[in-house]
């Protein structure tokens, strides 16, 4: 379970792209449909998952991919907008949410075939500027909603430049999305309405958050990112709780919990860290060297399997204490891994969507 997927830079380059004039205004990638194309599944490809026996795959321009039969074919959906797609989830067979640059969130009720815009980035902070205006009249003696009116300002002033790396639903209703700048939405109605989290995480620096995953307790999730952060989240009470004590500094890609429940991070320059006792303990994993850690996958079988963004996969079969390579390696760049049919991988990147054989 990745989040997010690939390294910050590339994202930042590939799509958030400062538009100057009446373009900077209109963002044209929010009002024009994805344009079908025969070469979808061979162009770049930022995250591919598996959903009740779909494939799925997303990535620039719109592209939002899906495969009925393993991968062996892949079609492309009907898609409203042509802002890059950077992650995908569906909690039940037909309902499924996508989000990408521009802030946007789609939101498909046919699993997958075609989808409706929810919500932008132009949204993003003329809807938070309002609450926390709401918030801070109500609240006078209260600094933290003033400084969140600032923040909101300023993402007025920029426009939708902000991308969404992550979607996770806990259900068809309840679900978060997340990405730069601590971007956290959360919607309990299917996502007709989507609501600023900012008051409620200790995320004061607004750190990225790339990844978000559930945790064995019920209604609890953990959130990684940016610059060493880590927060566990908690449905009921809805509050994002910042994890101090992690021994490094550097940023979280993806992260994944083993089959014993144990936490896994992997990040910048290869570096992976592990706790057993939801963040109160930490320890660095043992693995070869390799490069920046962007996804990861829990196989049927047990197996953790980590790549990195260079092309080098790793894996575990002790939890999470000690990674080797695998005898495998993708055509460039990694962005996205998710385990195949009859224990093959798929791998999402540049060079689009490739099927790799895995030792037993």
């Amino acid at each position: 379970m990745g989040i997010k997927r690939v390294l910050l830079g590339c994202l930042m380059a590939l799509s958030i792209t400062p538009l100057s004039g009446a373009w900077a205004k209109t963002y044209d990638v929010l009002e024009l449909p994805a344009v079908k194309s025969e070469l979808a599944a061979k162009s770049l490809i930022f995250a591919v998952r598996e959903y009740h026996g779909t494939y799925y795959a997303t990535g620039h321009r719109g592209h939002i991919l899906f495969s009925e039969d393993g991968g062996d074919t892949w079609n492309q959906a009907e898609v409203p907008v042509r802002s890059t797609i950077l992650d995908i989830h569906f909690p039940t067979p037909e309902l499924g949410w996508a989000v990408g640059h521009e802030g946007v969130i789609l939101h498909s009720t046919d699993a997958g075939r075609s989808w409706v815009k929810q919500y932008d980035g132009l949204r993003y902070g003329a809807e938070g500027l309002a609450f926390y205006e709401e918030l801070a009249q109500q609240n006078p003696d209260n600094d933290l909603y003033p400084y969140l009116m600032e923040e909101m300002q300023f993402a007025v002033d920029q426009g939708a430049d902000k991308p969404l790396f992550k979607v996770y639903f806990h259900n068809e209703n309840y679900g978060h999305a997340l990405g730069a700048y601590g971007m956290i939405l959360r919607t309990e109605d299917g996502g007709k309405n989507w609501m600023h989290v900012l008051h409620s995480m200790e995320n004061d620096s607004f750190y990225h958050v790339f990844d978000f995953a559930p945790l064995p307790e019920q209604g609890q999730f953990f959130l990684a990112g940016e610059a060493g952060l880590f927060m566990i989240g908690d449905a009921v009470a809805q509050t994002g709780t910042l994890v101090e004590n992690i021994p490094w500094e550097g940023s979280f890609f993806t992260a994944s919990a083993a089959p014993d429940g144990t936490i896994v991070l992997g990040g910048l320059r290869g570096r992976m860290f592990r706790t057993a006792d939801a963040g109160e303990s930490w320890l660095e994993v043992e693995k070869p060297p390799g490069s920046s850690l962007v996804d990861s996958v829990l196989m049927k079988d047990g197996r953790m399997v980590f790549a990195g963004i260079a092309g080098d996969i790793v894996f575990s079969t002790d939890n999470g204490l000690t990674f080797n390579y695998l005898p495998v390696r993708p055509q460039g760049r990694i962005y996205s891994i998710e385990e195949g049919p009859e224990g093959s991988l798929f791998v999402g990147g540049p060079a689009g969507i490739q099927k790799l054989t895995l030792p037993q």
